[in-house]
């Protein structure tokens, strides 16, 4: 026998031999593998063992045809198993011979027993081969298995008849866990005509390890594996016939004996295992010339295995998967005539120009430039710039058809793909050209209904579950639903609508492979649900949930991997096919196989066609302009180069070099376009069909002369004749039968219109130029058979347009006014009841607060006393004032979920009104519920008026519903009209500080000035607090008459001169409040003017504004020409070898038997993700982890470094040099490649480098070797070009940006000098041009002698090649794969065409999508018949690595030192300036927060200030009005600043994990540069506003050291409140938390500052608040500096010697201290002093205080991020 062996690849395989009968084998298996029902429908069953129950020892395994042949090539060594203890046993069956008795086959004699026993010894030859290798190899023995047999009794197989129609008995694993293995297949065979259904069966074993039955002999039994109880005798007593089972009875078992040994052997094999014996079994029957035997068994085997999946399938399948058993196509075939027709559209677009003003910036914004840019704004004139977007761009699409729009990063795809799709173009945008549907503009159309378009960006409500989100999408795009369906149609679905189900959403699921979680919450960013690639399944689900003539779709496969978005291009296709719709989109990286599905190619580049036209076409017409595709090049990735730079690697000799415009140019010129311009100018409108097949082709064509028109193409009688289609003439030709890869069906009358085939170009007929190509002169039959087949052909024909279009393209929205309400206002309602956290929160919220404010304003004694009254008042304006701003937490969900309705508004999903409808009423219980419990406890606990029969109660109840009504519509008008969340909350901000200020509380009507009393008069909050007062006051609780009350002066002043009066009239008219009952229906109708106001507001922002975050097409245009600019220095850095100057410590990274399981709460068990994983890795290696989703190789990789794990649930060891790996040490010898999201976004490309190389290269570098070490890791990443631009600059969408991010990435974990680095999927989201550049980066880093280990997505032939070895996982985290790569992938490829029954990889794959789908992980629904898992451990390669794994066990410091070094490199100066400066840095530029702040500090100033402007406090109201103005600066600085905080803390958090994993510094450290880098900013907005508003209400402005006395208590009191903020964030588990958090705290402060309850009415229950309340020691110290004037003074009291002068203002003429002139003439600073318990001499004591407060919340925050990240690093 001949063999051919492969030195690369460590196996052998038969390449001799001739004999077709040796071919059988694989050819038999291959059958199997593949039968059993349609790809798409059938359920199999896998064959892997049980990774975690099997220890493979290393072999070296010859393979020939099936399975090598032991001696008869010359000996080889089998696999030896050893089965451990596992909980999750299998049954094992092997397979069966044909017959139990002996047979003349031919004129030979034999007999099966001695065959099999033949077979048999090979398999021990094999087994005793390996085991004399291990001894060779000193590689370590496991112990013996613990199962034991009885030597004495001989174990023999029972061979059993049974019933072909038995149902398989099969195993699975539990479907919730990851990688679970269906159980063993137990399968049949047998001569028809003498034993139908013979087979091999183990039986349950015994603790022998064997099994007695009615037998002679014990029974085969595999010792780990059960057999289910009821196959008591061996076999499955259902389905076997009473003779049968009587002859199983009397003990007649036709049974073999077999050796002990050989049975040893056996025993302890796994399913695949057997499959290998029952190979070598086929392959004796052929060495003795019983082919056909041979034969019958393996198709006899294939008949049975296809008849049992079926009737399984069937068995298991119901509703919907039932109907698509057969598959989408068959599927549709059946439905599509009994659907309402779609009408085609014939899309054509002509001279498409799209430009845009771009604000041309220089550099970045910081601190200065932005005042500066406001000084000189109204001097000078913004630098604008037109950039074109595209440039007369002209094509058409056509039905039935699938357009792949390609091309380098920023060609215009994005933009393309939004014009043809007829959505807006943006702001600042001119375009020119137009685009029409079926001859119509995209302007007079309802396009939403006609084109749907599905952008890159995935948008969704996080509590709805995927099948929710479809149904509300199908609801609002579907007119045909079930309830329209015909009688037949109902027939035909019954399967499904008996089950529930609505038939096309149960095909969507199917289609975009969504079904397994299709009842899962789509989950946020925060608490994901979904993967990344389900996500983005899920919108393209959301918009093929409607009905649509073209799709549209931006990067189809974001995410995805190449299985999922093959079976989704694959969907499509046959959606396209039936429903003639079409489908335009761009995909990033697509393969071959998925490029392949596609009918035609757009080419963009600069915003201009490249190419545009048949997908075959493509690559002969790049090679007629001199570009060869490579071969280790995909057609895609060949595709997007070619026109750029680095296309001309692709140039032959003697061709000219190409730039973009002369590309343009050329295809202008070519007969493609000419044929393009033709159709496209065409006054009818022209349906092209394009077809393709193999001789003989079934149709007849007959002659029509046609002159052709224009310059330079034949015309008159010498024109090439057209050829229309006559009809079918052949049936079975290749056109003549309907077919998937025709666009449409064929039609006679179809004109001919190009001809083209194999590797050639279409030729076109209508525009020929005999003067350049005579290939056509001889007309259509010549031009046919002078092509390589397939013969393709372009076919015209008028188009027929629909008549009369269906009320799913015909309406604007689909569904009426009043069911588009209420489908919304159901989903809004399902929504807020799913948002537990929220609900919880806000009932907390609602709860603390009331009680709270029920406790300091506990039963308010209602007699005639001023302060009591007084109390009264602050109990409304302090509920008023709560419930209005309760709602301010609604403000981020309604801002995330603004970019949703915009996605399904301009989708046309609803009306904006019915939106807003949803909002308002679906948000109305939630309010009512808060309204009622603060009602309820604060009206009874502050003991409010219970008079009249109660109508007082329902009054409050009244105005505090409709204040809240009111706030809840302010926010959210502000959430639909401001840009973004800062502006909305300056906005919501202004709103409220008037609000307050005008409510009456504060500043009495009388005071406020004349340009503010509009003001007044329209304040809502000022409205409600009338009417509660008017409602309290005109009780019966305050008929008390004036004349009664005693001491009037002291206890109500208001009753002095209103004798006549009651207590509540006096009180109202004093405090300048209106007294008649009616003005309660006013304010009643001013609140709720105010909401119809603000919601009407709401709506227009809501039908006219467009929020879109603005991308810099600037910026992408500018990267994208320094990226052209730098191929040259790319080549020059090639031609020279480059090493860091820094050399890395070499590590030698090796992993063995590593597992990792996940434990689920839900169900309480543990999932396992990695099984039994090793390998290893080297300096100078790359080494690609790989597999398919759920494979588990990120979690590989986070295992190898530490990151994002439990270490407590690995399993295994990890050695570095051989010595276990320790975090703490390795952590200094690797970097972590994260998404940028994770740098400091304020930090340029070229700092975030220094900063990392400062504090990770350690002592021993100096300042000029890191500068040094940094313009080299620059020059090696190439982001040179980019050096001086911010982060936060390169976060953006667009692929230059995630290209130059994620250079950025990998440079900041490079200057740590690592001698490994770890990378996860660093290609993701970009296409196949970038992703090549990334990939080079990579190899670059890897000749410096580092060690790089990357996770990849189905990597490209030339991607794959630059790595060294890969590791492929299958699912469940088992290796299939460990080794090297070799050229274009081919030692992967190599490996597994090598295992008998794979199939070879076709052309132009690549070999890792090659292997994955082999294994079974690639196409959906289609799994292997064969474990590569175990393939791989039985294999050589495994033995090699397995000896590989001992040495690098056992040489502990051979391959480098052990790791000692550990805690923080740099020293502690270094790491402290660093730290401060990255912080200054960090504040300097973060331009919209300081800028933002400060502007916010000017307004309020502002406002403030002119409102008390000049205001003496001559009169109590005026006092008081003043004094009160310090209270609102407090509260209103301090909720501004907490709140404002708390973003900012977020966006750094992320920074400070990666910072603290990587030991670059301590996290006290980073608080410390924290409070540095606020304080200067803080103190210069609050010197702002102390600057206006003192000098305008002149407070703290009698001398310097007062107003800076002032200023500095103001200052230590917003630092506190902001630091209280920032404590906050760091304790909550979730923002959502610190939102709430923060208002609570702050209400808490200030209804116990001294203000609105004074000192002396706080309860002793809650004094211990007032004594921890900054905002008290602040309001003492203010009101002190503001107010204090010394009565005791020679000129004033004289320390009581002169007390006339107490109330005698002539007793004291040169008494200099104010007096309030309605009191009696009392001291200002006296009466204040009194009301509010103020202190002077204890100013000292408040501003220490205050700073304790500061140092406190500092320390505190401090000590919660050591312990976070601390907790983080050891988890």
């Amino acid at each position: 026998m001949t063999e051919s062996s492969s030195s690369d690849t460590g196996f052998t395989r038969e390449a001799g031999g001739g004999d077709e009968a040796r071919a059988a084998p694989a050819r038999a298996l291959n059958s199997v593998a593949t039968t059993g029902g349609t790809n798409e429908s059938r359920s199999t069953s896998n064959l892997a063992s049980d990774a975690a129950g099997v220890v493979v020892q290393p072999q070296e395994i010859t393979r020939d045809g099936m399975a090598g042949s032991g001696r008869m090539s010359g000996g080889g060594t089998g696999p030896a198993l050893r089965r451990r203890s596992s909980s999750s046993s299998r049954r094992i069956q092997p397979l069966p011979l044909s017959s139990a008795a002996a047979a003349t086959v031919d004129q030979i004699s034999f007999d099966p027993q001695l065959l099999l026993q033949e077979g048999l010894d090979e398999w021990q030859d094999r087994a005793r081969d390996l085991r004399n290798l291990r001894r060779a190899a000193s590689i370590r023995q496991q112990p013996a298995s613990s199962e034991k047999t009885t030597p004495s009794k001989t174990p023999s197989f029972r061979f059993q008849e049974r019933s072909q129609s038995a149902r398989r008995h099969s195993y699975e694993s539990n479907g919730d866990t990851e990688g679970s293995t269906h159980g063993a297949v137990q399968y049949s065979t047998g001569d028809p005509g003498e034993r139908d259904g013979d087979q091999f069966l183990f039986s349950e074993a015994s603790e022998d390890g064997l099994q007695y039955g009615l037998g002679r002999g014990p029974r085969i039994t595999t010792p780990g594996f059960e057999t289910p109880s009821n196959v008591s005798s061996g076999v499955q007593n259902e389905g076997l016939s009473p003779a049968i089972r009587e002859r199983d009875e009397e003990g007649d078992h036709g049974t073999a004996d077999i050796p002990h040994e050989l049975y040893a052997a056996l025993a302890e094999a796994p399913q695949a295992s057997l499959i290998h014996i029952v190979g070598l079994y086929h392959q004796v029957l052929l060495e003795h010339g019983l082919v056909q035997e041979a034969e019958r068994i393996m198709s006899k085997l294939g008949e049975l295995q296809s008849a049992i999946d079926s009737v399984e399938a069937e068995r298991e399948l119901q509703g919907m998967d039932l109907l698509l058993k057969d598959g989408l196509l068959k599927y549709l075939l059946k439905v599509s005539p009994l659907l309402p027709a779609i009408p085609p559209q014939i899309v054509k677009f002509k001279g498409l120009t799209l430009t845009r003003k771009m604000k041309v910036e220089a550099g970045y914004d910081t601190m200065f430039t932005k005042v500066q840019g406001i000084v000189k704004s109204p001097l000078s004139k913004s630098h604008i710039e037109e950039m074109a977007m595209l440039k007369g761009v002209t094509g058409y699409i056509m039905p039935g058809t699938l357009t792949l729009i390609m091309g380098p990063p920023g060609c215009g795809k994005s933009n393309l793909i939004r014009l043809l799709a007829g959505r807006p173009t943006g702001p600042d945008t001119a375009l020119e050209g137009r685009v029409t549907y079926n001859g119509r503009n995209v302007q007079d159309i309802r396009c939403q209904r006609l084109a749907a378009l599905v952008s890159a960006q995935d948008i969704h409500l996080p509590a709805l579950t995927v099948r929710e989100t479809l149904e509300f999408a199908r609801d609002c795009t579907q007119a045909h639903r079930t309830k329209h369906y015909g009688d037949e149609l109902k027939q035909l679905m019954g399967e499904a609508l008996k089950h529930g189900q609505d038939p096309k959403l149960e095909m969507n699921l199917s289609m975009v492979g969504l079904k397994r979680v299709a009842g899962r919450p789509v989950g946020s960013p925060m608490r994901p649900s979904l993967t990344a690639d389900e996500q983005h399944r899920l919108t393209i689900a959301e918009v093929v949930a409607g009905t649509y003539a073209a799709y549209f779709i931006d990067q189809l496969n974001q995410g995805a991997d190449e299985a999922m978005t093959f079976d989704l291009v694959t969907s499509m296709r046959i959606i396209a096919r039936i429903r003639q719709i079409s489908v335009i989109g761009s995909i990033l990286q697509p393969s071959s196989e998925v490029f392949q599905l596609f009918d035609r190619i757009i080419v963009l580049d600069g915003g201009q066609i490249m190419f545009q036209g048949p997908r075959q076409d493509a690559l002969p017409y790049f090679e007629s302009l001199g570009y060869v595709k490579p071969k280790n090049l995909s057609i895609s990735e060949f595709l997007s180069e070619v026109t750029t730079p680095e296309g001309a690697h692709y140039l032959q000799p003697g061709y000219p070099k190409l730039m973009v415009e002369e590309f343009a140019a050329n295809f202008l010129l070519s007969p493609t376009f000419r044929d393009i311009h033709r159709v496209v100018n065409s006054s009818d409108l022209l349906e092209e069909v394009w077809v393709e097949g193999n001789q003989p082709l079934g149709l007849g064509f007959t002659e029509s002369r046609a002159n052709n028109n224009g310059s330079g193409i034949v015309t008159g009688p010498g024109a090439v004749p057209s050829m229309l289609v006559a009809g079918v003439i052949e049936k079975g030709g290749s056109l003549a039968e309907p077919s998937i890869s025709h666009t449409s069906l064929i039609a006679p009358g179809d004109e001919v219109v190009a001809v083209g085939g194999n590797g050639d170009m279409l030729k076109y007929f209508k525009t020929y130029d005999r003067a350049l190509d005579n290939s056509l002169t001889g007309g259509l039959a010549s031009a046919i058979d002078h092509v390589v087949e397939p013969v393709r052909l372009q076919l015209e024909r008028p188009f027929q347009e629909t008549k009369g279009l269906p009320i799913q393209f015909d309406r604007e929205y689909i569904l009426d006014l009043k069911p588009e309400m209420i489908l919304l206002l159901k989903r809004e309602l399902k929504v807020a009841w799913r948002n537990k956290l929220g609900f919880y929160l806000r009932l907390m919220q609602i709860l603390i607060m009331s009680l709270y404010t029920g406790i300091v304003f506990f039963r308010v004694h209602n007699n005639p006393n001023q302060l009591d009254l007084n109390l009264l008042k602050s109990v409304f304006f302090i509920s008023l004032l709560n419930l209005t701003l309760f709602n301010l937490g609604q403000l981020p969900g309604l801002l995330d979920e603004r970019a949703l309705y915009y996605k399904q508004q301009d989708a046309h999903f609803y009306r904006p009104l019915s939106y807003l409808f949803a909002k308002i009423v679906g948000g109305f219980p939630f309010t009512l519920l808060e309204t009622t419990i603060w009602t309820l406890v604060v009206y009874f606990m502050t003991g409010l008026s219970l008079e009249d029969g109660g109508w007082h109660f329902w009054v409050y109840y009244i105005i505090a519903t409709l204040s809240a009504l009111n706030g809840a519509s302010l926010v959210r008008f502000m959430a639909y009209f401001a840009p973004t969340r800062d502006a909305a909350n300056a906005l919501i901000g202004v709103f409220v500080a008037i609000f307050i200020v005008f409510a009456g509380f504060l500043v009495p009507r009388f005071i406020v000035r004349h340009y503010w009393i509009w003001a007044y008069y329209i304040d809502p909050l000022q409205w409600a607090i009338t009417a509660l007062m008017v409602n309290e006051f005109n009780s019966k609780t305050y008929s008390l008459p004036c004349s009664e009350v005693p001491d009037v002066v002291t206890n109500l002043p208001q009753c002095v001169g209103r004798p006549t009066n009651t207590i509540g009239h006096a009180y109202l008219a004093r405090g300048q409040f209106y007294t008649s009952n009616s003005w309660i229906a006013v304010s009643i109708a001013v609140v709720v003017g105010w909401i119809v106001l603000l919601n009407v507001g709401a709506y227009f922002c809501l039908a006219k504004l467009r929020h879109v975050p603005r991308r810099n097409p600037f910026l992408e245009m500018k990267l994208a020409t320094m990226d052209q600019h730098q191929v040259a220095k790319d080549e020059e850095w090639a031609s020279a070898e480059r090493k860091l100057s820094h050399s890395a410590l070499p590590i030698t990274l090796s992993w063995h038997e590593l597992s990792y399981d996940i434990l689920i709460p839900t169900i309480g068990q543990t999932r396992a993700i990695l099984s039994h994983v090793s390998g290893w890795g080297k300096p100078g290696d790359m080494v690609a982890l790989l597999g398919s989703y759920e494979s588990g190789k990120t979690t590989l990789l986070n295992c190898l470094a530490g990151r994002k794990i439990s270490l407590g649930r690995i399993g295994g060891q990890i050695l570095v040099n051989g010595y276990p790996k320790v975090q703490k040490t390795f952590t200094h010898v690797e970097g972590y490649v994260e998404d940028l999201g994770s740098h400091a976004p304020y930090m340029t490309v070229r700092e975030s480098i220094e900063f990392s190389a400062a504090l990770r290269l350690g002592k021993k570098f100096a300042f000029e070797k890191r500068k040094e070490f940094v313009e080299e890791i620059l020059e090696l990443m190439q982001i040179n070009h980019v050096s001086d631009m911010l982060i936060n600059a390169l976060l953006g969408n667009e692929e230059n940006s995630r290209e130059q991010a994620t250079r950025l990435a990998i440079a900041t974990e490079l200057a740590g000098n690592p001698s490994i680095l770890f990378l996860d999927l660093p290609t993701k989201g970009l296409d196949s041009h970038n992703s090549g550049h990334i990939v080079e980066c990579l190899k670059r880093i890897a000749d410096t002698g580092r060690l790089v280990i990357s996770t990849l997505q189905s990597p490209s032939i030339r991607q794959i090649s630059a790595f060294t070895r890969a590791q492929i996982l299958k699912k469940g985290g088992e290796t299939v794969y460990f080794g090297p790569v070799g050229t274009d992938g081919e030692l992967i490829q190599k490996y597994f065409e090598a295992i008998p029954g794979t199939p070879l990889c076709p052309e132009n794959q690549s070999p890792v999508n090659y292997a994955i789908s082999v294994i079974g992980d690639g196409v959906k629904d289609v799994k292997s018949l064969r474990d590569y898992a175990f393939e791989f451990r039985v294999s050589e390669l495994a033995l090699q690595t397995h000896i590989e794994m001992q040495q690098l066990r056992r040489g502990k410091g051979q391959q480098g030192p052990d790791l000692v070094e550990s805690g923080y490199r740099a020293p502690f100066p270094l790491m402290a300036k660093e730290i401060l400066l990255k912080m200054q840095r960090f504040y300097w530029r973060n331009v919209n927060y300081n800028f933002g702040r400060m502007t916010s500090a000017l307004g309020l100033g502002l406002i403030l200030g002119s409102v008390y402007f000049n205001i003496t406090p001559d009169t109590n109201v005026k006092m008081n009005a003043k004094s009160q103005s310090l209270f609102i600066i407090c509260v209103l600085l301090g909720v501004t600043n907490a709140s404002n905080v708390i973003p900012q803390i977020l966006t750094m958090s992320a920074t400070l994990e990666r910072e603290t994993n990587t030991n670059q510094y301590n996290v006290l450290l980073y608080n410390i540069g924290w409070t540095l880098g606020e304080v200067p900013y803080l103190a210069t907005s609050t010197m702002i506003f102390c600057f206006v508003f003192c000098l305008m209400a002149q407070i703290a402005v009698h001398s310097a050291a007062q107003f800076f006395r002032f200023y500095f208590v103001l200052f230590e009191f917003t630092l506190a409140v902001t630091f209280l903020g920032a404590l906050i964030v760091v304790a909550s588990p979730l923002p959502q938390i610190a939102a709430v958090l923060v208002p609570i705290v702050i209400g808490f402060w200030t209804a116990t500052g001294g203000s609105v309850v004074p000192k002396k009415k706080i309860l002793n229950t809650v004094i211990w608040i007032f004594w921890t309340n900054p905002i008290q020691y602040a309001l003492n110290s203010l009101t002190s500096i503001t107010f204090f004037c010394d009565t005791n003074k020679p000129e004033c009291l004289n320390n009581g010697a002169n007390m006339a002068c107490l109330n005698s203002p002539a007793a004291c003429a040169q008494c200099s201290c104010p007096r309030v002139s309605d009191l009696n003439n009392v001291f200002v600073w006296t009466q204040l002093q009194f009301n509010r318990s103020l202190n002077n001499a204890r100013i000292p004591i408040d501003m220490l205080v205050l700073a304790m407060f500061v140092l406190f919340f500092r320390f505190v925050t401090a000590v919660l991020l050591y312990f976070r990240m601390k907790r983080m690093q050891t988890k």
